[in-house]
């Protein structure tokens, strides 16, 4: 399974590649390679630099053109992944326009645009203030249907787009029903799209995981790491997350012993840095203590502890604390409820003592 298939509704790359082939577009061609070159480097600032320099070249070409369609996108994406929201918005309507000219309005190939311009707008939190990206969601979903039928492929895939653009980034209820739609999709008619069947069940159980819906949650999550582990094989980063949050749902109802079984199945995947900073398998934020709070005092807690074959933080030690003695009680509170992957030797878990980490506790965060 590759992690790139997000932007399974339309192959924009793709389409630039060809068409950056034919006559006269020898310089395209070339500044279009260094863009992909950005892309398997996967850095933000050269992505940027690589589409901003791709459509340099196609700025000034007619709107319905092709390369005019896919390089203003590709622009607008890359600034969105620099967080410039507003300039993102920008370049993406441009494309939609064009798109629009090229297609017309009812044409499948507005979907990719309609959905970039949703995420801009989700993620930025000052034009998504009233739900600024909902109609791009549901234009998307009114041309996959017109063309398609709700019964299609496309739709279920455009349901389940909506559906991670409105968790990860609107946090919105409404992402439930983006993605039960795209769940019953892919495990009735659609159920042989094994990406469909993995993402709209990752992505459900993570909705419910959100929630603290930890029963609903589980059986999701699970039924996604059945599809990377039997059908596809190992899938790195994908399996690890979908293992982590198993780890938290599995603790969360008490279920000890299936925790574990997750710690240490990403413990014997992940080569353990003795040297690396420790980051626990689910992100929490150690409590601010309210006396704390009350005296508006700064500081940090030293804390050092064994991480334990299981996965859990044991002998835990306050080593120093600065401002207030309670933030090494917070420190302890927050380890107590932690979980890491453990280190294996010799294809067996175990324990790693003297392990130390620090805790600031800044007001400005």
């Amino acid at each position: 399974m590759k992690n790139n298939w997000s932007c399974f509704y339309r192959c924009i790359l793709t389409a630039l590649l060809l068409i950056s082939s034919v006559a006269n577009a020898s310089e395209l061609s070339d500044r279009f390679h260094e863009y992909q070159q950005a892309l398997k480097e996967n850095d933000a600032d050269k992505i940027a630099t690589a589409a901003k320099s791709v459509f340099s070249v196609v700025e000034n070409y007619p709107k319905n053109n092709k390369n005019f369609a896919a390089a203003s996108l590709n622009y607008g994406k890359a600034l969105m992944g620099l967080g410039k929201f507003e300039d993102a918005e920008i370049y993406a309507k441009k494309s939609l326009e064009s798109h629009r000219k090229i297609y017309g309005d009812k044409g499948v190939q507005l979907i990719d645009p309609l959905l970039v311009l949703a995420e801009i707008r989700a993620r930025d939190v000052y034009s998504n203030r009233n739900g600024g990206y909902r109609r791009y969601i549901e234009d998307a979903l009114d041309i996959a249907k017109e063309n398609d039928g709700k019964d299609s492929l496309l739709f279920a895939r455009v349901n389940l787009e909506a559906g991670k653009i409105t968790l990860n980034y609107a946090k919105e209820r409404r992402a439930h029903t983006y993605l039960e739609v795209a769940h019953t999709a892919f495990y009735g008619p659609h159920k042989k799209d094994t990406y469909g069947r993995f993402y709209s069940s990752f992505y459900l159980g993570k909705y419910y995981l959100s929630r603290n819906l930890y029963k609903k949650a589980e059986p999701l999550l699970a039924e996604a790491l059945d599809v990377v582990d039997v059908e596809n094989g190992k899938d790195g980063q994908l399996e690890l997350t979908t293992r982590a949050f198993l780890v938290e749902t599995y603790d969360k109802l008490g279920q000890k012993e299936k925790s574990i079984e997750q710690c240490r199945a990403i413990g014997k995947a992940t080569p353990f840095n003795m040297d690396q900073e420790l980051v626990p398998l689910f992100n929490r934020v150690a409590e601010y203590p309210t006396s704390a709070l009350e005296f508006r005092r700064e500081g940090y807690a030293i804390a050092q502890f064994t991480i334990s074959d299981s996965g859990f933080a044991e002998d835990i030690e306050i080593l120093e604390t600065k401002g207030a003695s309670s933030f090494g009680d917070a420190a302890k509170k927050y380890l107590e409820q932690a979980r890491y992957a453990p280190r294996f030797v010799d294809g067996a878990p175990v324990d790693t003592p003297d392990r130390k980490v620090k805790f600031n506790f800044n007001l400005a965060d």
